[in-house]
């Protein structure tokens, strides 16, 4: 079976969550808030002496990248335990160039309002379980 992604979240430098996205897999089951875990995320970040690039569960994991370009932000992803990091980061990173291409010019200056991404998991549906 191919590698997919259970969940993302696209998390911008101050701790907001721009995108979460989650499988028709998750639905209906228990999930952290995405403002919770962008928050927590954006803290162990910024308390951390090298930056956070996993976080291994029972079932599952979550993978951390961290860009600077255009400006600051994280992809994160979770993805079944059994897959493969190596692939999965992949994964994120052609999530990444999807969303740099289309919201790049805007994020530097980005208001506030969610409503920009919120066609965003239209494009990446391909990439889920």
């Amino acid at each position: 079976m191919a590698t997919r992604i259970l969940e993302l979240w696209i998390i911008d430098k101050s701790g907001l969550s721009l995108v979460h996205i989650q499988s028709q897999t998750l639905k209906g089951k228990p999930t952290i808030s995405p403002i919770l875990f962008s928050g927590f995320l954006t803290a162990v970040e910024s308390m951390a002496a090298e930056s956070l690039d996993s976080i291994k569960m029972e079932d599952s994991k979550i993978l951390i990248m961290p860009f600077q370009e255009p400006t600051k932000f994280f992809v994160v992803g979770r993805g079944k335990m059994r897959d493969k990091d190596s692939t999965l980061r992949k994964l994120l990173f052609k999530i990444k160039e999807m969303f740099v291409e289309e919201f790049g010019e805007i994020l530097g200056s980005w208001n506030g309002n969610h409503q920009l991404f919120s066609f965003f998991d239209q494009k990446v549906e391909k990439y889920f379980h």
